[in-house]
């Protein structure tokens, strides 16, 4: 992701010349807009950014912009929070949504609305149910609708969804659109969904490795920013780094929750993006053709170095490894852990990284995962399963207004909400050090947005979770279980993309 200097003047400006903002009544909040104003913005972007949308001079007469979203309300980081605001609060990204939405609306006279469902918490495929039956019923509620990667695939096999390279007014070619993820996504030249800078909650749900600094000054690590410039930031030194640290600090010869550990992990997903970390592909798509290309022996070695890391005492830990083994929820076991240093490494998310700001007992550090070997090109990180992207029900009677309002919102979100939210709270806000801030942009250059996550091709994206499960590298087998019945899988799917109306 690039830096956006030009963005953060332009949304410093919007905000300025919009009055002063009156924060909440707990003015020592690090969400009070006064934190972000006084912020160093030493970032930088390209001159284009600020370029016109390139949208014809249109007065929609009041027409509203449905937009199907999803509300979480047992945890809030699944829900989507970019669509809409109703007012300003203070804090930095509502306020930047609310005014984006409110120019926009003035502009070209149309009305920003927001509906969420919740339907399918349990299952996590976000909005699934709920549009399914919509659409099966023909009914024109949404003009467009977010779901979660594990859910919109399956959206878009069952014909929910039209094809965006047919839309009017879209124009991929703009900057406000991501190109590589396009071309992951596009079957048979077309493309049912997407993601943009209108999109955040894909981006909040983007693996990152924070680390403690405080472990590192303590035993005389090293310097992990110079190690990730220099291209030696890999999977092995975070092995013999997390072994050091890693100990039985009570001495009671058990493994507890007193003890330390060298690397913290949200769930069984952590062991796929260290996978995807080491550049493990499992569906390659070739210009359209979804190739299984996981079968090789740089997975199989892969998988060797990451195993430790949930195999050995005090290398890794896993939050589903504490069931029944601490009378708190078991899924911020990896949080506490790190947030009391005694953890090395986390597995997180950048929605993590205000807690850690507001509960950390040492300083911290935001860095790539590391490479299979110092050989590899760049650092990856993996999109997760519960980060959303979007696409346009083909139950809207007016699918190239869905279009002209994607481009709107696309183009005013690079200065306005996708500034506040990354380059202000991620960047400036949440984050200590220019180091840290510039490993954010390495990081969310090399997202990873494998299909056969996002089509659940017979279930073969799971083998990393049920190799760190097992604690033992089956792969072979697990492989051969499901090798023939994921290729049918994808010739269907290919075959099905094609034969949609």
């Amino acid at each position: 992701m690039k830096k956006r200097l030009t963005a953060m003047l332009l949304l410093i400006a919007m905000l300025a010349s919009c009055g002063t903002t009156t924060a909440p009544e707990d003015t020592a909040s690090p969400e009070s807009s006064s934190d972000v104003l006084s912020a160093d913005t030493e970032t930088a972007v390209p001159e284009e950014t600020a370029e016109p949308n390139g949208l014809p001079d249109i007065n929609w007469e009041g027409k509203k912009f449905r937009v199907l979203g999803f509300e979480n309300n047992q945890y809030s980081q699944f829900s989507t929070f970019e669509i809409d605001s109703e007012g300003e609060t203070g804090e930095i990204v509502n306020d930047a949504i609310f005014r984006r939405n409110t120019l926009i609306e003035d502009t070209y006279g149309v009305e920003i609305e927001e509906i969420r469902d919740s339907t399918d918490i349990k299952s996590g495929n976000t909005t699934l149910q709920h549009l399914r039956t919509t659409v099966n019923a023909g009914e024109d509620l949404y003009d467009l609708a977010f779901a979660s990667l594990q859910g919109i695939g399956t959206m878009a096999q069952e014909g929910m969804f039209c094809d965006m390279n047919a839309v009017d007014y879209i124009d991929f070619t703009r900057n406000w659109w991501n190109q590589d993820v396009n071309e992951v996504l596009e079957i048979s030249d077309r493309l049912f969904f997407t993601n943009s800078d209108f999109s955040l909650q894909d981006k909040r749900r983007t693996y990152i490795l924070v680390y403690n600094k405080g472990i590192v000054d303590q035993h005389n690590l090293g310097d992990p920013f110079e190690l990730v410039k220099e291209g030696k930031w890999t999977l092995d030194v975070m092995a013999e780094w997390s072994t050091a640290v890693g100990k039985d600090v009570n001495g009671n010869g058990s493994v507890d929750f007193d003890d330390t550990f060298g690397f913290g992990f949200d769930s069984y997903n952590g062991f796929r993006t260290l996978a995807f970390g080491c550049g493990v592909e499992v569906v390659k798509n070739n210009d359209g053709v979804l190739e299984l290309v996981l079968n090789n022996e740089h997975t199989v070695s892969a998988i060797e170095k990451i195993l430790p890391f949930y195999t050995q005492d005090y290398i890794g830990t896993t939050c589903e490894a504490w069931k029944g083994k601490v009378d708190f929820d078991i899924w911020s076991v990896a949080s506490r852990l790190f947030k009391e240093g005694r953890s090395l490494f986390i597995a997180a998310f950048p929605h993590n990284l205000s807690g850690f700001s507001a509960d950390c007992v040492d300083d911290y550090g935001i860095l790539p995962f590391g490479k299979y070997d110092e050989e590899q090109e760049k650092y990856y990180t993996c999109a997760d399963r519960y980060g959303m992207l979007f696409g346009i029900p083909v139950t809207t009677s007016t699918p190239e207004f869905s279009g002209f309002m994607l481009e709107a919102l696309s183009h005013a979100s690079q200065t306005t909400s996708l500034s506040a939210y990354y380059e202000v709270s991620c960047k400036t806000k949440y984050t200590y050090d220019p180091q840290s801030a510039e490993m954010l942009d390495i990081v969310f250059d090399g997202i990873v947005f494998d299909p056969a996550l996002i089509y659940d091709a017979s279930g073969i994206a799971s083998i990393f979770n049920t190799i760190a499960q097992a604690g033992t590298n089956n792969f072979a087998s697990l492989y051969k279980q499901n090798e023939k019945k994921t290729q049918k899988t994808l010739e269907k799917l290919v075959k099905t993309i094609e034969e949609l109306d």
